[in-house]
């Protein structure tokens, strides 16, 4: 009778949470991320990406090809917002357009910048505030 046991191993990867931008076009997610590995703390601590909302959009076209639509746009009238991380809180903050607080949303950008093993902060940011949502 043979005593051993097959063993099954599982890795358990850690995912590497993400900092970045993004959007939201027609509840699809347009986002550019950088894992914090990659990146150090600034001066308070926190992380962020190097990315800006206007070059993204307007000299790399983020949107293409899938949304050649959005070819003349420009990147402030559509929801966007960033996601910065603090390591010291373990603790992510998301700053968007005020339109974007649903659980559908949320889960989207927790799945994109790998916001699964940290706590998350949900804040509405003037400054990504659309021309939509400002009523121009």
């Amino acid at each position: 009778m043979d005593s051993t046991k097959d063993v099954i191993q599982v890795n358990h990867r850690s995912a590497i949470i993400k900092v970045g931008i993004f959007w939201f076009y027609n509840h699809n997610l347009i986002a550019k991320s950088v894992d914090v590995s990659l990146l150090s703390e600034d001066s308070m601590g926190m992380y962020d990406s190097p990315f800006q909302h206007i070059s993204e959009w307007e000299q790399n076209r983020i949107f293409l090809p899938r949304f050649k639509e959005l070819s003349a746009s420009e990147y402030q009238e559509q929801p966007r917002g960033r996601v910065v991380y603090s390591k010291s809180n373990n603790r992510a903050t998301v700053f968007m357009d005020r339109t974007l607080f649903n659980d559908a949303n949320k889960k989207a950008l927790k799945e994109f910048f790998d916001l699964t093993d940290c706590k998350v902060t949900w804040k509405a940011d003037p400054h990504y505030q659309t021309f939509s949502s400002l009523g121009l």
